[in-house]
């Protein structure tokens, strides 16, 4: 590992980046068909995709992340999918990031949580009050409300976009960037490494999404928001979350599905094993027996890895997949890795539904969503 990339993993591992999960979560339900029986390995991330497992009743969940803030908020995500039994008091924390008595539901959620996970809330417990909302914390959403307060973006932006045909939108997309770019420092902003931080890109995966895109990080900002902009911008939570704020609470498929009433009503009645693994996911693999998992998500972490590292994550999953597992992971570039380090023979890539899925994840930030089948 490059000594910059090592450097960058260690302000990743510290830094509380994100509150909501930058992969399409109703996605990754259609492509993983997750049920009863099912025993799933997954990156974290914020956790909508983990607790979003409980309601599809799977009989064990392993969340794994290098970052302490996502696992413990994942965990925190997942105890109160299970444990809060009122819908309104479960989206009021997650779907509006408050509640009234913020303290005296999270210590509650926090005693169905490991040992470090109830200290860390213990301290932490402030974010969700009314005066602040956890939909506003983290790096990144700290970055998008001040690229907000810029350009004048809110809800009633949004909105007024919602009308427009495509060219009008990518129109106005256009003067929000030159508006952005105007400002010396929000254009250096845009090239530093605090940028990568704030997306949760490392240089790798840098460097692996400007050669596939053929440009710089100023010109896939306003590639990226265009792409966005081409979506059903009422449903698209990641449009309303940028560009607003918070989501489009006047519709139920608005939100992840996690925080969806059915989807809470069935979480409630989980069986599920959750476990925890502050740690990387190599660590996690190598201590697993054969015939352990069903199911892998990797968000985006194999773009991060060098090409050894790559090998060895397949070799693991390979070895230690039931037969018939599903991997899922997203790609900045249109290659498939699993070609590239020629295992078609172990994992069957699902052309129709890759190609599906990456057209349909509503983020936009991937080239490739890919999803295979382990053939021993």
């Amino acid at each position: 590992m490059q000594l910059r990339d090592w450097t960058f993993e260690k302000l990743f591992r510290s830094t509380y980046v994100y509150n909501i999960l930058w992969e399409d979560t109703e996605v990754d339900e259609a492509l993983l068909e997750v049920g009863p029986g099912a025993s799933l390995l997954g990156i974290s991330g914020a956790g909508c995709g983990i607790a979003n497992h409980l309601s599809r009743h799977a009989a064990r969940v392993d969340a794994v992340d290098i970052n302490p803030h996502h696992l413990a908020l994942t965990g925190l995500k997942a105890a109160a999918a299970r444990h809060l039994a009122s819908w309104d008091e479960f989206y009021a924390l997650f779907g509006h990031g408050s509640h009234p008595e913020a303290e005296r539901v999270l210590r509650s959620l926090a005693e169905h949580l490991p040992k470090w996970m109830q200290a860390y809330w213990r301290v932490r417990w402030r974010m969700f009050e009314d005066s602040r909302s956890m939909v506003r914390s983290g790096l990144t959403a700290q970055m998008l409300g001040l690229l907000r307060r810029i350009t004048g973006m809110d809800a009633e932006w949004l909105r007024q976009r919602i009308g427009e045909d495509l060219v009008q939108r990518q129109a106005e997309i256009e003067w929000i960037c030159r508006e952005l770019c105007s400002r010396r420092w929000v254009a250096a902003y845009l090239e530093s490494p605090l940028q990568l931080i704030t997306l949760g890109i490392n240089y790798a995966q840098r460097d692996r999404l400007l050669a596939a895109e053929g440009t710089d990080l100023i010109a896939f900002f306003e590639t990226h928001m265009k792409r966005l902009v081409e979506t059903d911008l009422e449903r698209n939570w990641y449009a309303w979350y940028a560009a607003a704020g918070h989501f489009n609470h006047e519709l139920p498929e608005a939100v992840p599905p996690y925080l969806r009433r059915d989807h809470h009503a069935r979480s409630s009645q989980a069986p599920t094993d959750m476990r925890y693994h502050n740690r990387n996911i190599f660590d996690v693999l190598g201590r697993a027996e054969a015939d352990t998992w069903s199911h892998y998500t990797l968000c985006d972490a194999v773009d991060w890895m060098p090409e050894a590292a790559q090998q060895q994550l397949f070799a693991e999953i390979f070895r230690t997949s039931r037969d018939g597992a599903k991997l899922l992971y997203r790609s900045v570039e249109d290659r498939s890795l699993i070609e590239h380090h020629g295992l078609e023979g172990r994992f069957v890539l699902d052309r129709q539904a890759s190609d599906w899925a990456s057209q349909a994840d509503r983020s936009r930030q991937y080239r490739r969503v890919n999803v295979y089948t382990v053939a021993h």
